[in-house]
């Protein structure tokens, strides 16, 4: 057997072999078909194979047809698309305005030209405010939408009473013949003075301008129009306000019940001299000896405050002050550690001056300090050098609290004095001196000298307030233990009016014993 050579495989098959698969046919893509090839494909609705757009079939494949706005040659005369145009309507015809034939976009056609019938020569109804007059219809027709001119808007000639204002000719026009409204039957605006009522506005119109009579600008006369009225009103300042010269059309006076400003200090309408208005019109002066009104007493220049403690200084530093309370001892408020106090008070280049009060105990003490802790705070007081010689203590006061050595606070040798040597940085330096008489009578002085590091000098009241102290002048700190017969409010002081006077050592509103302080406001406890 003869074995056969095949040219498109590039296997040779054997003789008498079957086992073996021919190769698959190549894959041929169908033809693209194009608009313009002349071919009919599924998307197009014709193919003429031109380039042609005004023939049967549009470049775009689709058929021609009357309003697409290409004009089809020998089919069409004009075509302006589906709305058609003034000159082309919408079945692709030439439109004639006058021809008699109503065709898109004409809205009428009446066979004419006339501008003055129902239908203008633009084929458009005739209507009120086009320019043209219609006969036997319009008066007039300005083409304008302006109600106050010649024309109205309902094309009728402009005239008074037809209630439409004129511009330049009428000033008013409300259509009727209502003489007491505000448009009178000329066309003129209704006004006081014109002798006419003009209802709901004028009470009255007596056409003069005499402003003392019963009709005051078309008003009736009254009290409060800011006219006198003759025989009726002695004055009239045209307001109600009740602390002028005038009221009620009535002269201001003392005892009327009325404040004149600028005139009265009170007013209360009585003849009362001893209560909250006097009868000259002037309310009760603490000070000035005589008790009136809400005052407890007055005893004139005898009134005072006197507080418990008073600290003063030559260039007229003068406080009322109280003692910081806390519950605890001086040594434990000192907080004495890392070679300083810890109070909380202290502050960077100032000294600090204070009485405290230990509320277990009432143990008073005068507490001096001076900068601040860097340990504690991370601040660090310069080089600082500070000197305090202190006199006037009360027998029987010591050092509480001396801070780093006992050479740098103490008692001197002659009775009542007791003096400061510090020197310090980085940290506070100071100290503490009591007990002292509380509540009693004393007097001390603190003469400073603030060498080095220094800068500032300060009071602490009771409330951790700060008072600035100057820094050259001593200060003299005096206990009181007797207060004043009248306060300068003109109030009697007495316990429990949480207010704190010479005498006692707390005050807390109330005269209760067991809640910090006494029921006579003489003992902490």
């Amino acid at each position: 057997m003869r074995c056969v050579v095949v040219a498109a495989f590039s296997l040779t098959l054997a003789c008498g072999r079957t086992d073996v698969t021919p190769p698959l046919p190549a894959l041929v893509p169908p033809p693209v078909n194009l608009c313009g090839d002349g071919q009919l494909a599924d998307a197009e609705s014709c193919d003429d194979g031109n380039a042609v757009d005004s023939d049967g079939c549009r470049n775009d494949c689709t058929r021609a047809r009357c309003g697409d706005g290409v004009l089809w040659v020998g089919v069409e005369q004009c075509d302006d698309g589906t709305a058609g145009s003034p000159t082309c309507s919408s079945s692709c015809g030439p439109i004639t305005c006058g021809d008699g034939v109503i065709q898109a976009p004409e809205r009428c056609d009446d066979g004419n030209l006339l501008d003055t019938d129902d239908c203008l020569a633009s084929c458009l109804p005739a209507s009120c405010g086009d320019g043209r007059v219609r006969q036997n219809v319009e008066a007039c027709d300005d083409g304008n939408a302006r109600d106050d001119d010649e024309c109205v808007l309902d094309c009728r000639l402009a005239r008074c009473g037809d209630g439409v204002t004129r511009r330049g000719v009428e000033e008013c026009d409300d259509g009727n013949q209502d003489e007491g409204d505000a448009c009178r039957d000329t066309c003129v605006p209704a006004r006081c003075g014109d002798g006419l009522v003009w209802r709901g506005v004028e009470a009255c119109d007596d056409a003069n301008g005499d402003d003392g009579d019963a009709c005051v600008s078309c008003a009736a006369a009254r009290c409060g129009d800011g006219r006198v009225w003759r025989g009726v009103e002695p004055c009239d300042d045209g307001n109600e306000v009740f602390t002028d010269a005038c009221i009620a059309c009535v002269p201001a006076r003392c005892g009327d019940g009325f404040v004149q400003a600028g005139v009265d200090t009170c007013d209360d309408g009585n003849s009362i001299d001893d209560d909250f208005c006097d009868n000259a019109c002037r309310p009760p002066v603490c000070g000035d000896g005589r008790r009136a009104g809400s005052e407890a007493c007055d005893l004139g220049a005898m009134n005072g405050d006197t507080p418990a403690f008073r600290i003063t200084q030559p260039s007229g530093t003068r406080i009322g002050t109280d003692a910081l309370v806390r519950p605890r001892t001086v040594q434990q408020f000192y907080d004495y550690r890392s070679a300083s106090s810890h109070t909380g008070l202290e502050v960077v280049q100032e000294s600090r001056i204070y009485l405290f009060a230990d509320a277990n105990t009432g143990r008073l003490s005068l507490v001096l300090t001076h900068g601040i802790d860097f340990d504690g705070t991370g601040i660090s007081q310069p080089t600082s050098t500070v000197e305090m010689d202190i006199a006037g203590l009360p027998p029987g006061t010591g050092v509480d609290v001396t801070d780093d050595a006992p050479s740098e606070f103490f008692l001197g040798t002659t009775p009542g004095t007791a003096f400061g040597r510090w020197s310090f940085n980085r940290n506070s330096d100071g100290g503490a001196l009591g007990p002292l008489p509380f509540p009693g009578r004393w007097r001390i002085t603190v003469t400073p000298r603030f060498t080095a590091g220094i800068s500032t000098w300060g009071w602490v009241k009771d409330d951790g307030t700060r008072i600035p102290l100057n820094r050259n002048e001593p200060i003299t700190i005096e206990a009181l233990d007797t207060s004043s017969l009248c306060r300068s409010d003109c109030s009697v002081p007495r316990c429990g009016d949480r207010r704190f006077d010479a005498g006692e050592v707390c005050d807390d509103g109330n005269t209760v014993d067991g809640d910090g302080c006494s029921a006579d406001c003489r003992r902490l406890r």
